[in-house]
């Protein structure tokens, strides 16, 4: 990692291994992101909302550029790597930049408990069914169930709030939980919201 990480808020929480397509247009985010190409350098992501920027983000490597246009415009693929905090911000640059420590896991190399896998697994399923997504038949091939909360709480419309909380939580089991705690209270208002769709549906009907 360099001294000060180049850093990109934006409206979306990147998980490591996720793949993020972006367009690059703003002048700043233009030489910021030639400069991660010239040095090979990754930058991060950050959440932002409501005025604020969270200090836990997830760096970045550029994994392929897309297309660039004759006005320095980008468009690439970044891939999650792993996730940091915020120690402090610098300006000095034309874009955000900042000194980082790496937040290892509290139980590096552990994977999540096989009972609570199974369970999130089970609720994804659900909740996918509901919003019409596909379920978790490619996460029961993987042959690792580490960053498996990160992969489901990826595959879902998630709302950006869990997704931070899943991105900060200590390690797999805590990701998994949280995850799990979220779809638990997620499932039974897709279910209302199914019935209220499938009631709206057939009004004026005749059976």
């Amino acid at each position: 990692m360099p001294q000060y990480l180049p850093l990109f808020p934006l409206d979306v929480v990147l998980f490591p291994q996720m793949a993020l397509p972006l367009h690059i247009f703003e002048e700043r985010y233009k030489e910021m992101i030639g400069y991660c190409l010239q040095e090979q350098s990754p930058f991060g992501v950050l959440y932002a909302h409501d005025e604020r920027i969270e200090t836990v983000g997830c760096s970045a490597d550029i994994s392929h550029v897309i297309k660039r246009y004759q006005d320095g415009r980008i468009d690439l693929i970044a891939l999650g790597q792993k996730r940091f905090r915020v120690i402090s911000f610098d300006s000095e640059k034309s874009y955000l930049r900042g000194s980082i420590e790496l937040l290892p896991d509290s139980e590096e190399g552990q994977e999540p408990s096989e009972r609570q896998a199974k369970q999130a697994l089970a609720l994804f399923d659900q909740a996918s069914q509901l919003m019409g997504s596909q379920g978790s038949d490619e996460f029961n091939r993987e042959s690792s169930l580490q960053g498996l909360a990160f992969r489901l709480a990826a595959a879902l419309e998630l709302e950006n709030d869990i997704r931070q909380r899943i991105l900060e939580a200590q390690s797999d089991d805590d990701r998994l939980e949280e995850l799990t705690r979220h779809l638990s209270q997620l499932i039974p208002r897709l279910v209302e919201k199914d019935k209220s769709a499938r009631r709206a549906s057939s009004n004026g009907r005749l059976h």
